[in-house]
């Protein structure tokens, strides 16, 4: 498998579409053009991920311990999305489509599934991964493109501004005032939550581009055709804002494609989760083990996960806490990428305009962590799972660092050539043993 849509099943979790929902309903117009920047922000910083992992540039000696924190946050915080993930699909599972199927029930079968195409498939999952990914994504555009039509001869894309609010901006935007907007920033980034996920099998920032666009396509049409279709307040603060606005579009038949949606999605992030963890643990196992990492991967994470839905952290505030320490982190470590490139690319002689570039993507990234650290329920769980991440961040980061030791031999002899070169260019003579003039007697 070679991860190239792994991050698209993250974004096109429950979570995920509840973000582009929620942010339609909160800043309208407003969140689209926050789109943009986010969508920016993320192909920049899988570029710096990149730059920063094969040392083309570097702000110091240790820039690659930020590669750890960035596998210690996605370890940690899609452990407990998975949770959130189920609880949200169980709860879909019973409401629409097995009315006698408890909700836990249907989490823990949905888990299974995942669990087994990556325990005992031969492909470690892709078959089931591809086919729900598709379906889900297939799904997902139906209905925003849908929601777009013409509902009468006032209303509808592309011609016609949506009707039902006035002006673009919701006035709940106005009322919310600065935190509305540094939420809404933060609700932009998260829609993206995970680009640098194919990162993990191959450091090529051209892996994360075609995700990248697919989710700025239909977070887009999405919003607009929800901005079409459903008055902002109703979306705006709800916790599955895509299934209101989907039996808005097409009645039942829309509320079960985007069930549909919910599951399959949380199917394909799953297994895509545990891909992207056994590929961490093909780096610290010996090479005769690496075929084992992801079903090894696969059947820990499923056993944790699994003590986390059947002690009921599913939905609970603490279980929020835990995201957001997670997300603070996760996002953290993009603005630590992004300061450690703006400092190497001004180091290296880089122009303004480069500069002016890394220094808007990381004020996004630094925004959206801060957004992450408020309003938490349990400070300890916040707090700890920090410390948690950072510690298990140093351990994977000291891994990189003694990988890099090529790339740092490589740099320290470049810059002695580059100072050789500048010494001979000034006409000053070399610092080596012939320039002292010693003169041996016997």
């Amino acid at each position: 498998m070679s991860g190239l849509f792994t991050s698209l099943a993250v974004m096109m979790s429950p979570r995920g579409l509840a973000a582009i929902g929620n942010g339609a309903g909160s800043g309208g117009v407003v969140f689209l053009g926050l789109l943009v920047l986010a969508a920016f922000a993320a192909l920049y910083t899988a570029k710096s991920i990149e730059t920063l992992s094969n040392g083309k540039v570097r702000a110091s000696s240790f820039d690659v311990l930020a590669l750890g924190f960035l596998d210690s946050s996605r370890l940690f915080t899609l452990t407990v999305l998975a949770v959130s993930w189920l609880g949200i699909a169980g709860y879909v599972v019973n409401e629409i489509f097995f009315l006698w199927f408890p909700n836990l029930g249907a989490s823990f079968f949905l888990l299974a599934l995942a669990a087994a195409a990556c325990i005992f498939s031969d492909d470690d999952g892709m078959e089931m991964f591809t086919f729900c990914l598709t379906l889900g994504f297939a799904a997902f555009v139906y209905i925003s493109m849908m929601a777009t039509q013409p509902a009468s001869d006032t209303v509808g894309y592309p011609t016609s501004i949506p009707q039902i609010f006035s002006p673009l901006v919701p006035e709940l935007f106005f009322k919310s005032g600065p935190s509305g907007l540094l939420n809404l920033l933060f609700l932009a980034v998260f829609v993206f939550l995970g680009f640098d996920l194919p990162l993990v099998f191959e450091k090529k920032a051209r892996r994360a581009t075609a995700t990248v666009l697919l989710v700025f396509a239909g977070a887009i049409l999405f919003v607009w055709g929800s901005l079409l279709i459903e008055s902002p307040s109703s979306i705006a603060e709800i916790s599955i804002p895509h299934l209101k606005v989907a039996k808005g579009v097409m009645g039942e038949l829309g509320r079960a494609l985007m069930g549909g949606t919910i599951v399959l999605g949380t199917i394909a992030a799953l297994v895509a989760f545990f891909q992207i963890a056994g590929e961490q643990i093909k780096g610290i196992v010996a090479q005769k083990y690496t075929s084992y990492a992801p079903r090894v991967a696969a059947l820990l994470l499923t056993v944790i996960i699994c003590v986390l839905l059947a002690t009921g952290w599913a939905g609970e505030d603490g279980l929020e806490s835990f995201i957001s320490a997670g997300l603070c982190f996760w996002f953290g470590t993009y603005a630590l990428i992004d300061i450690l490139h703006l400092i190497a690319i001004r180091r290296s002689g880089g122009g303004l305009l480069t500069s002016i570039f890394a220094l808007i993507v990381f004020v996004i990234h630094f925004i959206a962590a801060s957004v992450s650290a408020l309003n938490i329920e349990f400070a300890a769980h916040f707090y700890y799972a920090i410390l948690g991440m950072a510690v298990a961040g140093l351990v994977f980061g000291f891994s990189y660092y003694k990988k890099d030791a090529p790339f740092r031999v490589a740099a320290l002899e470049k810059k002695a050539l580059e100072t050789a070169e500048d010494d001979a260019e000034n006409g000053e003579p070399a610092n080596d043993d012939e320039s002292l003039n010693i003169v041996s007697y016997e």
